[in-house]
């Protein structure tokens, strides 16, 4: 009945936000909502009912809460967890991770921004990719990638720092669309540098396994707290400029 498509529930005692969410995810042919949810009770019977690919899970619901709800899932075929966070706490994102969320976001965020995530989380790329539009950052912009880049670790001389400073500015400059990993970003920076794509992909690998195998975990998990979770292992591309991105944008705000 869904075949090729990402089944969603959606949790979250806001209507209007639960509403916004619903209307976004029913415009996009990757994903197809099967269930809401205004409740952390109802959260888990529908999680049972339904069996969604996806649950899109507020942190502050009534009677169950974000972290109740996971508890009670484990054990059960549980779906991937896009958990909403109101506040970040590294005590509270250690336990997220521990009871099954699969990627935390802090609030506030857009709906195209939830999207992006949801689709990172379920492999998807959304379609259509925008076109690259280039936008000239600001040197402070710059400057604030770079020093992001060296505090996780990466080698200024690796290739794939100067792909990934790019990569990420990208991202800032255009929205936070990260679905378009393959055909629209590593494209855009082999244009930058005058090289391939492909060269780009490897070149960001490489300097994101240099940066694991020699980074500080406890300045990692300073720095992003919400999103990372050492017990998965290193991240991927695309999760990793998410990553730094969204890390960017909250202490900018």
């Amino acid at each position: 009945m869904h075949e090729n498509r990402t089944t969603l529930l959606i949790a979250d005692d806001n209507s209007a936000t639960r509403r916004s969410l619903v209307d976004y995810f029913d415009s996009m042919p990757e994903f197809v909502v099967i269930g809401e949810a205004k409740n952390g009770t109802e959260t888990v019977d529908l999680v049972g009912a339904l069996q969604p690919d996806l649950l899109i899970l507020d942190d502050v619901l009534p009677h169950l809460d974000g972290l109740g709800v996971l508890a009670r899932l484990q054990g059960q075929r549980c779906p991937k967890v896009l958990l909403l966070m109101s506040c970040a706490s590294d005590s509270m994102i250690h336990l997220y991770y521990e009871h099954g969320a699969t990627y935390c976001l802090l609030r506030p965020a857009s709906p195209e921004l939830i999207a992006e995530r949801a689709a990172l989380i379920a492999g998807r790329q959304l379609t259509p990719p925008r076109e690259f539009m280039p936008v000239q950052a600001s040197p402070r912009t710059t400057r604030t990638v770079a020093e992001l880049l060296r505090r996780t670790g990466v080698p200024a001389h690796l290739q794939g720092y100067r792909y990934l400073k790019d990569a990420v500015q990208y991202v800032l400059d255009n929205g936070g669309d990260l679905c378009g990993m393959t055909k629209e970003l590593y494209p855009a920076v082999a244009r930058i540098h005058g090289t391939v794509p492909a060269r780009v992909e490897r070149s960001i690998r490489h300097a994101i396994e240099v940066a694991w195998n020699r980074a500080d975990l406890s300045e990692l998990q300073r720095l992003f707290g919400s999103t990372i979770n050492h017990s998965r292992g290193k991240p991927t591309n695309s999760e990793f400029v998410a990553m730094l991105a969204d890390h960017l944008r909250t202490v900018a705000s």
